[in-house]
């Protein structure tokens, strides 16, 4: 087979160089770029023990797949991937690979799903012309984890569900799975009315007994993520809610996507749901018989690793759909929240001058007691030639890695324990991944040791700056404790001012930055994304991610930072915003810019019902006419909130302050 690693995604070649220790299943979604177009490539054929394309992808949504997506998703058995990285494989895997080789350009990895794909019902109205009557509402669609679908902030005044169709990712149970994706378990709108009904005794709705009829078991605790900012986008009273109120799509995402902390398997999840929430849009039309309805996608997920300059698949993949579909699509992404958390360094150096190359030296601190893996991304520019040197803890130093080396650090016995890869495609930013294995011990697992490791960046070239940022790698709200976030360390990085408050500006002594923390999956063109800050003196959230993003210089209008802010926080001792817990009734706190976000996804859609212009310029636009906080915006502080600030006042949030 020919070498193909330069397309692969190292996090893929990190779980292919472990033999999939940290992940369980045989069976990943996988997002691919192809040339020169989805749209010429989802008709080939696979062999479906190795590929299996969802329907979705073969037929897809009107205007899905135009000339200009280059996006799309299969599943893929791990033998394949594995052959695909390795470069080589049994002769019966590799024969039936070559087709899809020379049509890949990139490839990422998802979480492990159980598919299930059985003959597909033709669909043939997925193609009929739309009605040209208008909709009288839009659809707030929301991707997250722990979705409460049942709880009255979602149901009419009659007990009836607002939800048209609700994908649980994570459910594996066969007979339910959207037949044109292949795995999960979906509810319509009206199987969910048949479970309310069914579930409602002396005309009370029990919701834990229709979450046992749904295997839905993500909102057994108090408070969940996914519900709180779903209240946040589109709660309502029910005796509020009428026809002009949003339709609702949610998509619940694997546990797998929130237990593997880095955010590595997010990608091809995420295309999934999007493709499955334009496919529904355009049903929902069919059915209502009017045209294409508006939607907005809000996506309150963040990572901190990737090139921030636009580029990551995922980032592309939502610019090509907004871009190709004729009807508004809107998608929001919060800044992110780690501003503090020491996961970014920047630094210049100097010209190379042989034989005394410069040097800079980075410290990663590893926790003990972490069961995730761990990983640092470094960024360089195109004309980079550096070279990389990695020392563990009380052990010896590995050689110099140049561009496209590899270097292992394994066990006695053979298992990867740490592993770096230098990235070098032509006409591509070059980077570096340096991947390590969980510091907890995990039978039958190896493990890193815990501690300071020693990253030393050697320049053989020109003068470059280079970015090197530490991946997620906290333990969501609402999980059991599983992995530890490691951070950079320098001497000259001061994290307290003299009154003993975190420090929010940076000290150039150190490479440790605040700024360009934003969002990783957040700098495209077309999302809207949004900063928090709190309500009582309307100063940035102590944690929301800053710009500005990495934007190319081919770029006209490079991200600065967010779009804008919302209130993340009631004071600096009042922290979060109040919304539902999992069950009705029931009202908790949560803070960061997750939960800023849907607040703007909550403005965009009555302006989508009022008709009004909702895209990224619209939503600066409104900040900047409505900011209650003090003017005129300072640069750095653009970089944190934007054009301004945007406080919700709206009678149908019944919760927004303590």
């Amino acid at each position: 087979m020919v070498e193909t690693r330069k397309i692969f995604d190292p996090y893929l070649e990190w779980a292919v160089a472990t033999k999939f220790a940290y992940l369980s299943g045989d069976w990943f979604p996988v997002l691919l770029e192809v040339e020169p177009s989805a749209a010429s490539f989802v008709t080939r054929d696979f062999n479906p023990d190795l590929i299996r394309v969802p329907w979705i992808y073969q037929a897809p949504a009107r205007d899905s797949f135009d000339a200009e997506v280059t996006f799309w998703m299969v599943i893929m058995h791990r033998a394949a991937l594995t052959a695909l990285v390795e470069g080589k494989g049994p002769d019966s895997i590799d024969d039936k690979l070559q087709p899809l080789l020379k049509w890949i350009r990139r490839l990422e990895l998802g979480s492990p799903v159980v598919p299930h794909f059985p003959t597909p019902k033709p669909l043939p109205e997925r193609r009929k012309p739309l009605a040209t009557r208008p909709p009288c509402t839009a659809i707030v669609a929301v991707i997250d984890d722990g979705l409460a679908f049942a709880h009255e902030r979602f149901r009419f005044a009659t007990g009836a569900t607002r939800f048209k169709y609700f994908w649980n990712q994570d459910d594996s149970t066969f007979d339910r799975a959207p037949q044109d994706l292949g795995w999960g378990r979906e509810l319509p709108g009206d199987e969910i009315n048949t479970l309310l009904r069914s579930s409602t005794h002396a005309g009370v709705i029990d919701e834990d007994e229709v979450y046992r009829k749904a295997g839905q078991r993500l909102v057994a605790r108090r408070v969940k993520h996914g519900t709180h900012v779903m209240d946040i986008a589109c709660g309502l009273d029910p005796q509020e809610a009428n026809a002009s109120s949003p339709y609702l799509i949610g998509v619940q995402l694997p546990q797998w996507v929130t237990k593997e902390t880095s955010g590595g398997l997010l990608t091809p999840i995420v295309y999934a749901a999007l493709t499955y929430i334009l496919s529904r849009a355009d049903q929902i039309a069919v059915d209502d018989g009017t045209a294409a309805l508006q939607v907005v996608v809000n996506l309150s997920y963040g990572t901190i690793a990737g090139p921030h300059d636009g580029t990551t698949p995922l980032e592309r993949a939502i610019d090509q759909l907004i871009a190709a579909r004729p009807t508004p699509l809107r998608v929001v992404l919060p800044a992110g929240n780690h501003y503090l958390a020491q996961c970014h360094a920047r630094f210049e150096m100097d010209e190379a001058a042989a034989p005394d190359y410069p040097v800079r030296e980075l410290h990663w601190r590893v926790q003990p007691d972490d069961q995730s893996a761990s990983f640092m991304e470094i960024w360089l520019p195109e004309s980079a030639d550096i070279a990389v040197r990695i020392t563990p803890p009380a052990a010896p130093a590995s050689p110099w890695i140049d561009a496209g080396g590899l270097w292992s650090w394994l066990t006695a016995d053979g298992h990867v324990r740490f592993r770096a890869r230098y990235m070098n495609s032509a006409g591509e930013r070059p980077w570096i991944l340096l991947a390590m294995a969980p510091t907890a011990q995990i039978e039958p697992n190896p493990t890193a040791p815990s501690g300071t490791w020693l990253v030393e960046i050697k320049n053989k070239g020109d003068a470059i700056a280079v970015d090197a940022w530490v991946q997620r790698g906290d333990t969501p709200f609402g999980y059991p404790l599983r992995g530890r976030q490691s951070r950079f360390e320098d001497r000259d990085y001061v994290r307290f001012d003299l009154a003993g408050r975190p420090k929010e500006s940076d000290n150039v002594a150190s490479p440790i930055r605040r700024r360009d923390t934003i969002n990783a999956l957040a700098t495209e063109q077309n999302a809207i994304v949004i900063g928090g800050f709190r309500r009582s003196d309307y100063h940035p959230s102590r944690y929301s991610g800053a710009g500005p993003a990495l934007t190319p210089t081919s770029i006209p209008l490079p991200r600065i930072g967010p779009d804008a802010a919302a209130v993340a926080d009631d004071s600096a001792v009042l922290h979060g915003v109040l919304a539902a817990g999992t069950r009705t009734g029931s009202v908790v706190a949560m803070s960061g810019t997750s939960v800023a976000a849907p607040q703007v996804t909550r403005l965009i859609s009555k302006l989508m019902i009022d008709r009004l212009a909702s895209d990224r310029r619209a939503v600066q636009d409104f900040a900047a006419a409505h900011d209650p906080g003090p003017q005129p915006l300072k640069p750095t502080l653009q970089e944190r909130i934007g054009a301004g600030r945007i406080e919700v006042r709206s009678a149908k949030l019944r919760w927004t302050r303590w």
